[in-house]
């Protein structure tokens, strides 16, 4: 590795001393808790925490003082101090105390399983205490719904309330809503319904407005603690969404930080349920001794909820924990890219249950999962995750507030509909308390006559449902039309006969899966109820079953369609769009497109009548613009799984699946489009296809459950996905023989061609962007207005305190670019923080603070902290001039040792800077410096604001200069002189101009082509031309780099029958293609293509053979001469008994070419565009006419001889026809010796 000052970016390699720890990566101090009950005025009172689920009651005996006033309020003195030296030591020493145990048994790594912590931790686990509360947290979500009912009910009595009752509800039904079971998000809950149980008490009074002791009400005493309550709830929900999305590598590494801002919210929350007890005490005249008495019990139950916490650690946790440890710890994890790649990769092997092991792998993201093996991708999701590993969890939370406030709001919205949906119906049936049946348990009429008819208990199988209510109706119709006078059967509606007709046995299965959401095969009350409550106003419940027997299929295939045709244009815009965007744009396809097809190639359509369709549109109009409301509501950034509930609903996925995935996809179309016009940012299509994972994963879930239910009922899931949804899930389940070479080459895709004159004109980009253009506000002025932090800092912090710019030296000056940022007071007041963007784009924080030195002179002292943890820690230290506007000292990588030196400047525009000379020019003459300073200057202002030729060919020359440098450091060849040049270079360009070259550098390196595919012979990422054989391979193509090692390399592979030769027939394709959509379409196109020119190159061959004895006047190139002076368009067009033949030239060269040579497959065959050999390898592929260079070319080379074949063939018969004989010989070489044996036998048997 290179020293730092062997590179020019503002990098390092990580330090021989163990690096410093960055920000976010110590144990942070539990924050102090401040809430409306501290200090004098208003003591607290501590509560009796209930850890078994119900509310704690007062012991009565012991409190005749109760019955006196005067000596209430003097045992409510007592209890002040009492608490007051609780909250003061107790409290804190005990969560210090946690604190102290959790670093030691450091949840972040592998020391949990330290056997000197083992013992005790598992005795503490194994106590009655501990065991109340794991009841407690695994009991959670099952007590949570009676809660909430209860305080629904005492909500009605104190409307006051409500606000932390719903922020309550919707913070628990967002947390149900995650499919991941982490115990230490459920511990915090379990803390939060212990403080919400609280308020139970309530129930006992009546009456808000009465008058307690004080003369104030529970309402005025208690509002404003409700209020901050329910921020606190919305605050910790806040942060447990935020740390369930967090990957396991960071639960890890990151642990005992997350630890410690979660535990904080567990001890808010007990202090909270004090505030409330004491309030309620103040206002009843309860007991308070005998809750003060109960202080030790509270302390030892919130100590044991502490260490649940710290030991509630999964085993995949547990498991990569212990890989860390092998790898040195987190410190060396953090400080080795190399390392960090390995971690990405790691996959549990704790669980072998996969259902249970998709279910812990929900955070995760299936598309994290997937890193690829090589390339620039793995550095980049390698700095991805550093710089997630940067980030403090108080920023992480912070940054996702406006995410979880989206969801907060859609949840309300949700239980507003839910509410709305539990309205009856017209003609619903209205539930007695007391039932005398099952049946009596339905709401709609009709269906608790089918069920008390037939007696069915509280279920009844699916198939049986369906015929009896077809019966059912069948005969109502049929008895109305033999009623005269029509009043037996008013309720029975002519208007809804035709839903008659698709109630029947062909539509069972669909009839039977819109009730039966668990696909159990039986019907229940409450799966009836549901489904009738989801009807739609103003729909009979037969129109209603008519659309799930045949309207969500035709609705299904309808969006299903418009799916392909979206998909056809978007890969028809390719095209079009812009060289730096179009990786984003193959990368969104390869993430996205195999899957979406998996959906929509299974499904069975169904098309039926535009009238039928009519009688549906309603709803699906209806439901199309809740789901666009829904996604609009998240910016269309699907983030969790539990997103996709909000969004869709209650119900299965497969109801809404494709409409979701149509308004997606039609959005990202309008992305395509933006992207023909305009650079995205990198991260605006990957957000986008990462949405669509996001539902993927849903189908997986709903997929993986529907498996395990097929498994337990004993039915084989492969037969039962071949039936289920109109077969929706088929491939999903196995696609195999689907996307297998041999089938891809017989399937076509539709097709669809993009106009864009057909399209929405009126679309605003803006509103679809979620990310501002890289380069949109370069050169836009910082907005640095002062905050109210900065109004209260004092003096000494004021003086640093705005934008700065300039400049670090060492070896040289500059040693990297300018830097540019803005110093605002810290809350504290005392000391001062900055965050920014450095020009090559990485982030970094400073955080600072001053000193008083004896002289009375003051020192500041900063530290750079970089988003990327390899790259080391700077420390800075200085002094201000008399002025306050030069900030100069020295810094180095160690808080000990600064050895170099800065200067940055306050009220200097960066335009002059560039123009000051070097410190070292200062130092041999500074007049003459400063005359060079002022000179320059003065120059660069006169010519910056005159618009000439001259002044825009030096830029961009400076522009190129710099960009090659850039490349010639990522290739790590800089010499000495490069260096120099670079730091010219940052010396006298401004921070925004050398931003630019790196967003421009960024640009060209988005313009390489990558290919989806790796080397077959070398295991390399392709890049450039991909060489695929047409041969070989029946579970996917051969593939290899157009290098000539890999050409001409022989290799073998499970799927081929014999080894892969170099004489192979290729094509070779420059674009990146889709695997699954286009390779199918080349290998077809390539095998006529080369067929086509084989017969050519034979006609030619033919041609020339009469000729060939003949002298050199007549040679066959005076005929090719001829040819290629004839129009291509008008040789091919010639009559067919023309004696003048189509020789194939070289459409670079126009030479005659043979075998071998390369035919374009791209344009019309009857172009006959051939390209030698030399033209394609020396020019990287040739732009002529119509042809262009990424088109793809297939290999010509020459069939084998039929005289060799026959000759092959003659030389195994002969060889056969030598073994007979052989064989021959040998036995009759052994009836020689027999006879020889027989000779002598009788020889010796004669007589002398």
């Amino acid at each position: 590795m290179p020293s730092f000052f062997s590179r020019h970016r503002d990098t390092s390699p990580p330090s021989p001393e163990p690096p410093v720890a960055a920000r976010g990566s110590v144990d942070m101090p539990v924050p102090q808790l401040d809430g409306p009950c501290d200090g004098d005025d208003a003591p607290s009172i501590p509560p009796v925490i209930s850890l078994s689920g119900g509310s704690s009651g007062y012991n009565e005996e012991d409190h005749d003082i109760a019955t006196h006033l005067d000596g209430a309020f003097t045992a409510i003195t007592g209890a002040q101090s009492g608490f007051q030296s609780y909250t003061g030591s107790r409290s804190l020493g005990i969560l210090n105390k946690s604190g102290d145990m959790l670093g030691t048994i450091k949840t972040d790594v592998t020391n949990v399983q330290s056997s000197s912590l083992a013992s005790p931790l598992k005795s503490a686990y194994e106590s009655d205490a501990m065991k109340t509360i794991r009841n407690g947290v695994n009991a959670l979500a099952d007590n949570l719904p009676g809660l909430i009912k209860a305080l629904d009910e005492v909500a009605k009595l104190h409307p006051f309330i409500g606000i932390a009752v719903g922020a309550f509800r919707i913070v628990v039904e967002l947390d149900l809503k995650r499919r991941d079971n982490d115990k230490k998000i459920a511990s915090l809950f379990l803390q939060m319904k212990d403080m919400m149980e609280a308020l139970l008490q309530l129930r006992s009074i009546k009456d808000e407005e009465s008058i307690g002791p004080g003369g104030m009400t529970i309402k005025a005493r208690m509002q404003e603690l409700v209020k901050q309550t329910a921020d606190d709830i919305t605050s910790c929900g806040n942060a447990c969404d935020t740390y369930a999305k967090k990957r396991l590598i960071v639960k890890v590494i990151k642990g005992s930080i997350w630890d410690s801002t979660l535990k904080g919210y567990i001890d808010l929350f007990a202090k909270r349920r004090k505030d409330f007890t004491f309030a309620l005490a103040i206002h009843t005249g309860a007991a308070v001794d005998d809750a003060n008495r109960k202080l030790d019990e509270l302390d030892s139950k919130i100590d044991i909820l502490l260490e649940f916490f710290s030991s509630a650690i999964t085993p995949e946790q547990r498991e990569l924990a212990a890989v860390v440890q092998k790898k040195g710890g987190p410190a060396a994890v953090l400080g080795s890219k190399e390392t960090l790649s390995e971690l990405l990769k790691f996959k549990p092997a704790t669980t072998a249950a996969s259902i249970k092991r998709k279910e812990r792998d929900g955070p995760e993201h299936r598309m994290q999962l997937q890193v690829p093996v090589k390339s620039n991708a793995d550095s980049e999701a390698v700095d991805t995750l550093e710089r997630e590993l940067a980030e403090a969890p108080e920023v992480a939370i912070k940054n996702n507030f406006e995410v979880f406030e989206r969801k907060f709001k859609m949840q309300q919205r949700e239980l507003a509909e839910e509410m709305r949906r539990m309205m009856h119906h017209e003609g619903d049936r209205v539930i007695e308390a007391v039932t005398s049946g099952p049946h009596d348990r339905i709401i709609d009429p009709d269906l608790h006559d089918i069920w008390k008819e037939m007696r069915w208990p509280g279920h009844v199988k699916a198939r049986h449902f369906v015929l009896a209510l077809r019966e059912y109706y069948r005969q109502r119709f049929e008895n109305k039309k033999r009623d005269p006078t029509g009043l037996l059967y008013a309720d029975v509606n002519h208007d809804d006969e035709w839903a008659l007709e698709w109630i029947n046995i062909s539509n069972l299965q669909a009839i039977s899966e819109a009730f039966d959401d668990d696909a159990s095969g039986f019907i229940t009350i409450a799966e009836v109820n549901q489904f009738t409550a989801a009807r739609p106003q103003g729909w009979s419940l037969l129109h209603w079953l008519a659309y799930w027997a045949v309207g969500w299929r035709m609705t299904a295939t309808h969006y299903r369609d418009e799916i392909v045709y979206t998909l056809a244009k978007m890969f028809s815009m390719r095209p079009r769009i812009l060289d730096a965007n179009i990786h984003a744009v193959q990368k969104y396809f390869e993430t996205v497109y195999q899957r979406v097809c998996n959906l929509t190639s299974s499904f069975v359509t169904e098309y039926q009548s535009d009238a039928l369709k009519a009688r549906f549109q309603s709803y699906v109009d209806a439901e199309e613009q809740r789901l666009r409301e829904g996604l609009e509501t998240v910016h269309y950034d699907i983030d969790a799984i539990d997103t996709i509930a909000l969004i869709t609903g209650p119900g299965r996925i497969e109801k809404y699946l494709f409409p979701l995935l149509y308004l997606l996809l039609k959005r990202d179309f309008e992305l395509f489009r933006i992207a023909q016009r305009r650079i995205l940012h990198k991260d605006e299509l990957l957000d986008a296809a990462d949405t669509i994972v996001w539902v993927f994963d849903a189908v997986d879930y709903r997929h993986d459950d529907l498996e395990a239910l097929f498994k337990q009922q004993k039915l084989d899931p492969a037969q039962q996905f071949k039936v289920h949804a109109s077969e929706l899930f088929d491939y999903w389940h196995d696609s195999t023989q689907f996307w297998s070479l041999e089938n891809l080459r017989e399937l076509e895709f539709t097709e669809r061609e993009y106009v864009e004159e057909d399209e929405d004109q009126q679309v605003d980009a803006t509103k679809l962007l979620n990310y501002p253009s890289p380069a949109g506000d370069l050169y836009e002025t910082p907005d640095d207005a002062p905050t109210e932090e900065d109004a209260q800092a004092e003096d000494a912090v004021k003086a640093v305190l705005g934008r700065w710019h300039g400049f670090t030296g060492a070896e040289r000056w500059p040693i990297a670019p300018m830097l540019s940022f803005c110093f605002h007071a810290s809350p504290d007041h005392v000391s001062f923080q900055a965050s920014s963007v450095a020009a090559a784009g990485m982030e970094y924080t400073i955080d600072g603070g001053y000193h008083v030195e004896d002289d009375g002179s003051v020192t500041y002292t900063f530290v750079r902290m970089n988003a990327l943890q390899r790259i080391r820690t700077t420390y800075f230290r200085g002094t201000l001039d008399e002025d306050g506007q030069r900030l100069s000292g020295s810094w180095g990588y160690s808080e000990d040792d600064k050895p170099y030196t800065f200067l940055f400047f306050k009220s200097v525009p960066p335009e002059a800077i560039v123009a000051r000379p070097t410190p070292s020019e200062f130092e041999e003459n500074k007049i003459r410096a400063l005359w060079k300073y002022a000179l320059t200057a003065v120059v660069n202002g006169v010519r910056s604001k005159m618009l000439s030729w001259r002044n825009i060919q030096e830029r961009r020359k400076v522009k190129q200069e710099y960009l090659d440098l850039l490349e010639r450091e990522d290739d790590d060849i800089l010499t000495a002189a490069d260096l120099e040049r670079f730091a010219v270079l940052d010396r006298t360009c401004t921070y925004e101009d050398i931003r630019y070259f790196y967003v421009l550098k960024d640009y060209h390196l988005r313009r390489i082509q990558r290919h989806f595919a790796v080397c077959d012979a070398c295991g390399e990422y392709i890049y450039g031309a991909r060489l695929m054989c047409l041969k070989c391979g029946s579970r996917w193509t051969l593939d290899f780099c157009d290098k000539p090692d890999c050409r001409e390399a022989v290799k073998t592979r499970d799927d081929v029958t014999e080894p892969h030769q170099p004489t192979h027939d290729f094509v070779k394709v420059r674009r990146v293609i889709n695997q699954y959509r286009e390779i199918g379409k080349i290998l077809r196109t390539s095998d006529s293509c080369l067929e086509h020119a084989r017969e050519l190159l034979a006609e030619v061959a033919k041609k020339e053979e009469p000729d060939a004895g003949e002298g050199d006047e007549d040679t066959p190139f005076a005929h090719q001469k001829k040819a290629i002076a004839r129009p291509r368009e008008e040789a091919n067009a010639a009559d067919s008994d023309s004696e003048t033949t189509i020789i194939p030239t070289c459409i670079s060269c126009s030479s005659a070419v043979s075998y071998p040579c390369w035919f374009c497959i791209d344009c019309p065959v009857e172009s006959n565009v051939f390209i030698c050999h030399e033209c394609d390898e020396e020019k990287g592929g040739v732009t002529v006419g119509e042809h262009d260079r990424f088109h793809s070319l297939v290999s010509c080379t020459a069939l084998p001889d039929d005289d060799d074949d026959d000759d092959d063939e003659e030389e195994d018969n002969t060889k056969e026809r030598l073994s007979a004989v052989e064989g021959k010989l040998t036995a009759l070489a052994a009836q020689m010796d027999r006879i020889e044996k027989l000779l002598e036998s009788l020889a010796l048997s004669r007589p002398a």
